[in-house]
């Protein structure tokens, strides 16, 4: 295949270029981190332990800023919850304000404001349905960037101009260096290791095979893109944290330490930077990552010792893991009827729900039409046909949600020289 369809390709499975050099960096950085003592970490025995530390980090930070009110975005999983008790440790809540962004409908959006009543005097719906897309200004954000992108899922919705200058504190707080992906398995084979990771992120897999069963043409091979070999030995970090972690979360995510590198700083000089972005993250701490990922792994499994942490220091916040029977908080089943549960899918998510998307909002049917178009007309994909796939879309567009997602990604990323067109 011809590296520029091969790009093409890794963008069109994973929905990032994996880049194996930056992922051995990112590999060696966590070698430092793991093997450095004078890097703390707190006391996997005692729930208050971490709560400390996670307070520190971001009192630091909020110092480093001169931040003394902040916005939150808050939903129903449990990091936005976990960092809204750790903000609660550092500021006053009327110092926090919430905000929930999403589609009416989905599990965050009527969920979130459940969990903050009674502790935040604010907190703000604000539906990002209704939007405004423009291909010109989508395609000058992406242009900023010096990788491909993803339509981001909130790309739309409405501000409040009354809060948009705070610091935002967002990212994660536990997510992948607490378990979250390693699906409850301990993989010692670094072979099975790079498969999982390869099942897993394939990012664009439709939701129903009826039309596609893969957007990647059958000669592509995902494999070709990773190492051969671990980058670090099994002892010192997992496989499948490895792959996530240097290849996931660093190169797609864009969440890992340090956003940006600067050599000659020691990892903890580097939490006293004064980045330009106004966003506040503690995930990235190398004395909380080193925390979690030094702990033996039966810990990580499931989340368990993460869980257990949210919900003895923040019972409050944290009601569903204290009373996980409670009908409030239990998810609604999954349908077993395919296109009942492609439906639940869709209007569950916890983005975007692309196919109401596309046929409720006007302006992003319009908006994703002409990128659609536009692809056919490039006669690149030569797998693919998006103009009979916008036939499909048009007849019924259950379960392809994420086929609108790849093409109009895909064509933003060619008009940005994101991604190269043979």
């Amino acid at each position: 295949m011809h590296r520029d369809y091969q790009l093409i390709c890794d963008f069109m499975h994973y929905a990032f270029l994996p880049n194996e050099s930056v992922a051995k960096k990112q590999a060696e950085f966590y070698r430092s981190i793991l093997t450095d003592d004078s890097i703390p970490s707190f006391d996997s025995r005692s729930p208050h332990s971490a709560r400390n530390l996670a307070a520190k980090i971001m009192r630091e930070r909020f110092e480093v800023r001169g931040v003394d009110q902040i916005r939150l975005g808050v939903s129903a999983g449990y990091d936005s919850r976990g960092l809204l008790g750790v903000a609660l440790d550092v500021l006053a809540p009327e110092n926090i304000i919430a905000v929930t962004q999403g589609q009416p409908g989905s599990h965050d959006f009527d969920t979130a404001r459940r969990f903050t009543a009674g502790i935040l005097p604010k907190h703000y719906l604000i539906q990002t349905q209704p939007g405004s897309y423009g291909a010109d200004k989508v395609v000058e954000r992406f242009s900023k960037e010096s990788y491909p992108s993803t339509l981001p899922a909130l790309a739309v919705g409405s501000t409040l101009p009354e809060i948009d200058q705070l610091y935002k504190v967002s990212g994660f707080l536990g997510d992948a260096i607490s378990g979250k992906r390693l699906n409850g398995k301990i993989l010692d084979d670094w072979g099975e290791a790079v498969a999982a990771f390869i099942r897993k992120n394939e990012v664009f897999r439709p939701s129903t095979k009826r039309v596609l069963k893969s957007m990647v043409p059958d000669d592509y091979d995902p494999y070709q893109v990773l190492p051969k070999d671990p980058l670090l030995p099994r002892d010192l970090m997992s496989y499948s944290d490895q792959l996530d972690l240097c290849y996931r979360q660093h190169q797609r995510i864009r969440l890992s330490w340090p956003p940006t590198r600067q050599e000659e700083l020691h990892p903890l000089e580097l939490t006293a930077v004064k980045p330009e972005r106004k966003t506040i993250t503690i995930y990235d701490d190398p004395r909380w990552q080193k925390s979690y990922l030094s702990m033996p792994i039966e810990r990580r499994l499931y989340q368990k010792h993460y869980k257990w942490m949210l919900k003895e220091n923040w019972p409050e916040i944290f009601r569903d893991l204290v009373s996980p029977d409670d009908p409030r908080y239990v998810r609604p089943p999954v349908p077993k009827d395919q296109k009942a549960r492609l439906k639940h899918s869709a209007a569950t998510a916890s983005h975007a729900n692309w196919e109401l998307l596309w046929a409720q909002n006007e302006e992003f049917n319009e908006f994703s039409r002409e990128l659609i178009h536009s692809l056919g007309r490039r006669n690149v994909i030569y797998w693919l046909d998006p103009i009979e796939l916008l036939e499909e879309f048009d007849k019924d567009v259950l379960g392809l949600g994420k086929i609108i997602w790849c093409l109009i990604s895909v064509e933003l990323n060619f008009r940005a020289g994101r991604l190269p067109i043979p």
